[in-house]
C-alpha cells in the first residue's frame, strides 16, 4: 500500500507534518512503536464506550506504528533488532484491533459465533504476515497482495467507522464487514503461499 498514491500522499504528510513534531517532543522509534501497541492495547475500551473511539484508537496506533521506521532512518539508529521488535508488536495490535471489534458482537449480535468469526479473521491475518516472515527466513522475497497490515488497519479503521455513523444497521455491517474482511485476507495468505511455492520450486525428496 505504501506505492500506491494514497500510501505516498499519506506518507508525505507523516513526514512534513508530524515528524518535525515527535522529534521535538524526543519521541525515538522505540518510544513510537510501544505508543502504537499502548493504543491499540485501549482499543477494546474504546469499543466498549463507542465505535468512533475504537476507530480513533486504531487509526492513531496505526500512525504511530508508521512513525517508528521514519524516525529509525532520521535518527540515523534502524537496526536488525528494532524491526524484528516492531513485528512482533504489530501481532500483538493486530489481535487487540480485531478483539475490539469482537466487543460489538455482545451483547445482542451473536457473541459466541462472533468470537468464532474473529478469531478467523485474526488467524488469516497473522497467516499473511508469518507466511511473509517465514518465506524470507528461508531466502525467499515474499510481499504483496491486497490486505498487507496498513491495509488491514485502513480496513478496520473504515469498518469502524461505518460502525459508528449506522447505529441502526450494527448487526448487519457486523457480519458483512468480518465476512470481507475474512475473505480478502484469506486470499491474500492463500496467494502469498502459491507465490511461495512457485518461487521455492519445491522437489520431491529422494527415497
Amino acid at each position: 500500500m505504501r506505492e500506491t498514491w494514497i500510501g505516498r500522499r499519506y506518507l508525505a504528510l507523516v513526514e512534513r507534518r508530524l515528524m518535525p513534531l515527535a522529534e521535538r517532543m524526543g519521541m525515538t522509534p522505540d518510544r513510537a512503536t510501544l505508543t502504537g501497541l499502548l493504543l491499540a492495547l485501549m482499543v477494546p475500551l474504546g469499543f466498549l464506550w463507542h465505535p468512533l473511539a475504537g476507530a480513533v484508537l486504531i487509526l492513531g496506533s496505526g500512525v504511530a506504528d508508521s512513525m517508528d521506521g521514519m524516525l529509525a532512518r532520521r535518527q540515523g539508529s534502524p537496526s536488525a533488532y528494532g524491526a524484528f521488535f516492531d513485528s512482533c508488536l504489530d501481532r500483538i495490535s493486530d489481535g487487540f484491533y480485531l478483539a475490539g471489534l469482537w466487543v460489538l458482537f455482545w451483547p445482542d449480535h451473536h457473541p459466541l459465533a462472533g468470537g468464532l468469526m474473529m478469531t478467523a479473521c485474526m488467524t488469516a491475518s497473522f497467516l499473511v504476515s508469518y507466511s511473509k516472515a517465514r518465506a524470507e527466513s528461508l531466502g525467499v522475497p515474499l510481499s504483496g497482495g491486497m490486505m498487507e497490515r496498513a491495509a488491514r488497519t485502513v480496513y478496520l479503521v473504515g469498518w469502524s467507522l461505518a460502525l459508528a455513523v449506522a447505529p441502526s444497521a450494527r448487526g448487519l455491517l457486523l457480519w458483512t464487514g468480518a465476512t470481507l474482511y475474512l475473505v480478502l485476507t484469506a486470499s491474500t495468505a492463500g496467494g502469498r503461499m502459491r507465490r511461495a511455492r512457485r518461487l521455492m520450486k519445491t522437489e520431491a525428496p529422494v527415497a
